[in-house]
C-alpha cells in the first residue's frame, strides 16, 4: 500500500516496523527469528504539520525535527521521509481497541529522552532477545535502543505493562503478539512504500 493511502489514518502511538538490509539488521532478525530489525512510533503532533517517526537509530541521514541536526539515537524525523529514504521493508499496525492513552506521560518521556544517544551497552541489545538465565536488563534509559523506547512510551502511555523493562523488548515483540493492557491491541501489519 503506498503511504498517501494510510497517511490519514495514522495516530499517534501507531507502530512502525522495518526490516532493513543490512548486516547488523540481518542479525537482529536472525537472532529475535523475525523480519523486523527496528522499530518506531508514530507522533501526530499539533506543533508540527506533519506525521513524526519517534526513534533511536543509528541512521542519521536525516535531520531531526526539534533540533534540525542529523543525529544517532532518539530522534523525531518526518514519517514520509524516513519511509522514502529507507532501504528496506516498512509495515505499520494501528493501535486499535484503546479509548485514550497518557498523553502527560508521553509528553514527560519526550521530554526526558530528548537528545539520548543509541544504546551504548552491547550487553544490554544482547539481553533483550535472550531470555535464558541471567537474561533479565535492568531499566536504564541514559542510552537507548529503538524498541525499549517504543516499549517505554507504551508503559508512560498506559498500553503496556510495567513489570517487563522496556530494554527487555525487541522489534519482533511488536510485530508479534505483544499483549497490551485494557481493550487495547495491535491492529494487523500492512507493509507500506513511498
Amino acid at each position: 500500500m503506498k503511504y498517501s493511502e494510510i497517511r490519514s489514518q495514522l495516530k499517534t502511538g501507531d507502530i512502525v516496523l522495518f526490516s532493513g538490509k543490512g548486516r547488523i539488521s540481518n542479525i537482529i532478525k536472525w537472532f529475535t527469528k523475525s523480519p523486523w530489525s527496528h522499530v518506531g512510533m508514530v507522533i501526530k503532533s499539533k506543533e508540527w504539520d506533519t506525521l513524526l517517526l519517534w526513534e533511536s537509530t543509528t541512521l542519521s541521514k536525516l535531520k531531526d525535527i526539534s533540533t534540525g541536526k542529523a543525529r544517532q539515537g532518539v530522534q523525531l524525523v518526518p514519517l514520509s521521509e524516513r519511509i522514502k529514504t529507507y532501504e528496506g521493508s516498512i509495515g505499520i499496525r494501528k493501535v486499535k481497541g484503546r479509548g485514550g492513552f497518557n498523553q502527560q506521560g508521553l509528553i514527560e518521556l519526550r521530554a526526558e529522552v530528548k537528545g539520548r544517544p543509541y544504546e551504548e551497552s552491547k550487553i544490554e541489545l544482547l539481553k533483550s532477545a535472550y531470555d535464558g538465565p541471567l537474561g533479565q536488563n535492568e531499566e536504564d534509559l541514559s542510552s537507548l535502543f529503538c524498541s525499549e523506547l517504543v516499549a517505554e512510551a507504551y508503559q508512560r502511555m498506559g498500553l503496556l505493562t510495567e513489570t517487563t523493562p522496556s530494554n527487555e523488548f525487541t522489534p519482533a515483540d511488536f510485530g508479534g503478539d505483544i499483549a497490551l493492557l485494557g481493550a487495547a491491541y495491535l491492529g494487523d501489519i500492512v507493509e507500506v512504500e513511498a
